[in-house]
This record gives C-alpha cells, structure tokens and sequence, in this order.
C-alpha cells in the first residue's frame, strides 16, 4: 500500500509541477512572441485601406465641391483671377493666371496629424484655399510650421 501511495504522490506532483511551470512559461512566450510579430497584422491592414478608400472619395467631392481640376499628381484650383495648385505637401500660386509674367509661390504644408491620409490632406487644403484664399500668405509666411484651418500656427510638441 505505501508503494501504491508513494507513486500517486509522485504523480500528483509531477503533474502540478508540469502545470505550474507550463503556465509561466507560456505568457513569457506569448509575450516574445507577440513582440516579434509584425505590427501590421491583417485588420490593421484593412483599418488602413478603408482609410485610405475614405479619403480619396473625400477628395473626389471636395474636388467637385470645389471646382478644382486634376492635373497629373497635382489639383488644380482658380479661385477669381488667382490659380492655386495642391499636390502633395506643396501649394503653389500664380496671382493672375491670365499673366505670363506674374510671379509663380510655392509653400510647403504639413498636417498636425501625421497618420491623416495624403488623399485627405491635398482635400483639406483645396477646401481651405476655396473659402479663404489669403490664407496662403499665412502659410508662407509661417514656412515650416504646422498650423491650424484658420491660419493660426500649432506649437511643436
């Protein structure tokens, strides 16, 4: 009967010893194992398409909201005898598109935001210029810096 007792014992032991060293390593190699793994995991990938989708039908409206016209990887916009063009992170004006010889300013513009799609931001900044076209004077003159739609500069964190 004691050999019988003795063996149980063993096997119990061995049984809770083997559960409980099983379980802390587990979560140790969950954890590396999610370290190692890609951040880009598959919903991630589709969150960022559909993101991606959004704003470019975003831009497509505010481009016939507009009146803006596309030309290449640029949009063009004229607002009265004043031609804006907006591509990725640049607006350019030519103050009377009727002159050859009037004076072509380009600024460059960055989003506070740095994940918003560039579909998004090239529609931010069409629209802006359509209902405030002065604001461009503001953007060259605070080159470098982020601002806000009304102009006013955003403070680097």
């Amino acid at each position: 009967m004691v050999p019988a007792s003795v063996s149980l014992i063993a096997l119990v032991a061995l049984i809770v010893w083997r559960l409980v060293f099983t379980g802390l390593r587990r979560p140790l190699a969950m954890e590396i194992a999610t370290r190692n793994q890609p951040h880009n995991g598959f919903l991630e990938e589709q969150l960022h398409r559909h993101r991606e989708d959004r704003a470019k039908t975003y831009l497509r409206r505010i481009v016939a909201l507009t009146g803006a016209t596309q030309m290449g990887h640029s949009y063009v916009l004229d607002v009265g005898t004043t031609r804006f063009t907006v591509r990725d992170r640049y607006v350019g004006r030519l103050r009377d598109a009727t002159n050859p010889k009037c004076i072509y300013r380009e600024t460059c513009f960055y989003s506070a935001h740095r994940e918003i799609p560039k579909a998004e931001q090239i529609a931010a900044a069409l629209l802006q210029l359509k209902n405030n076209p002065a604001l461009f004077e503001k953007w060259v003159a605070q080159s470098g810096l982020m601002f806000k739609a009304d102009g006013t500069s955003v403070q680097p964190r």
